[in-house]
């Protein structure tokens, strides 16, 4: 994938209804062969811009290119921009085959070449033995593939997607989101999807837009979205994060000293621009905090009382009373330590520490 080749590019747009702005000033490029999501919490926008790409809205202000062309004003079935909703909206009077063949009667293909393409469909989603059954027959994620089956026959090079996975139970959701951007890869299509998932957005994704309040606050990869966040926004919304607050006490060679009430943190100084006296967030993820036996001369290391815990099977999760400051720890080798109690000692590293200056 060439990041400098944009399917879509949106400049600038905003969408209202009434009094509510759904989405304000939004610019985003979404590269040729990339896999987008749109992620955020109800009501944020998400779906609206989905659906401003796809031609059901049109844009108060702000303009949408596909493919290089301009395409405000262009009807939804002419942008070659598929839409698989959260519902599937499969036609219920018709069978599998019927479903995902709708596209090419309305063309008026030959017979023959419709039948070839279906039956490459339906062995792409695992669907074979189904084309004579009816909707009601199969299961969700046997409908959720036959919508895919759909959306992708016409051979266009863009799909977007809105929440298609939130109506499967979590094993199945996994399973399809899985086998969705295997087939993603090996067709080279534009994939956009909304979800208010992160496990989700972070699993399958090459880019995430973060969105609030009709606004996008971060778009990157979902390691920077997750590990160097834009704001404690994004860093909230996307996973469980420590949110520390203190002030640069001095700069010691590349180390930030970092100065949180009574306690002490040393932070790599990277590319950070703080000077000391700048009040500054810390944001430590659960599983960059390791738990056990203390070390002599080991850098930030402090102790603490297991208030409660949490057992999720592939980890524990701790909270913890490090007085004045509270700690949510994961231990990822419960089966090597068991369940802790008491007072444990903790530890991280100076490079899993993000900083963020302080919001006001």
């Amino acid at each position: 994938m060439k990041t400098e080749e944009q399917m879509i590019q949106i400049t600038n747009m905003s969408k209202r209804f009434g009094d509510f702005e759904a989405i304000s000033h939004v610019s985003l490029d979404i590269p040729a062969g990339s896999f987008t999501t749109l992620l955020g919490p109800s009501g944020c926008g998400k779906t609206t811009l989905m659906r401003l790409i796809a031609g059901f809205y049109e844009p108060d202000a702000g303009d949408i290119y596909i493919q290089g062309k301009k395409a405000n004003g262009l009807p939804a079935f002419k942008r070659n921009t598929p839409l698989v909703f959260q519902e599937y909206a499969l036609f219920p009077h018709m069978t599998v085959y019927e479903n995902i063949a709708y596209g090419l009667k309305l063309m008026k293909l030959p017979r023959q070449e419709a039948r070839e393409k279906v039956d490459a469909m339906l062995n792409m989603f695992g669907l074979q033995g189904m084309q004579d059954r009816l909707p009601r027959a199969l299961s969700g994620g046997q409908q959720q593939r036959v919508a895919f089956a759909r959306a992708l026959i016409m051979g266009q090079k863009i799909l977007l997607m809105d929440e298609p996975l939130s109506n499967l139970d979590a094993k199945m959701r996994v399973e399809v989101r899985n086998e969705l951007r295997e087939l993603q890869q090996r067709l080279g299509i534009t994939a956009i999807f909304v979800t208010h998932d992160q496990d989700e957005a972070l699993a399958i994704s090459d880019r995430i837009a973060v969105f609030n309040k009709g606004r996008i606050e971060q778009v990157g990869t979902p390691w920077d979205i997750y590990f160097k966040p834009n704001n404690k926004f994004v860093a909230d919304f996307v996973g469980t994060a420590n949110f520390i607050e203190g002030e640069v006490a001095a700069i010691e060679g590349d180390d930030l000293i970092i100065k949180c009430g009574v306690s002490v943190l040393k932070v790599n100084r990277g590319e950070y621009p703080f000077r000391s006296g700048d009040r500054v967030t810390l944001v430590i993820r659960p599983e960059c905090i390791s738990i056990g036996e203390a070390t002599n001369g080991e850098e930030n290391v402090w102790s603490g009382s297991i208030q409660r815990s949490s057992f999720q099977g592939r980890m524990i999760r701790y909270w913890i009373d490090g007085s004045p400051l509270q700690w949510i720890v994961d231990d990822s080798s419960p089966s090597v330590r068991g369940y802790l109690q008491g007072t444990v000692h903790l530890s991280v590293d100076k490079q899993k520490i993000h900083l963020l200056p302080m919001e006001r």
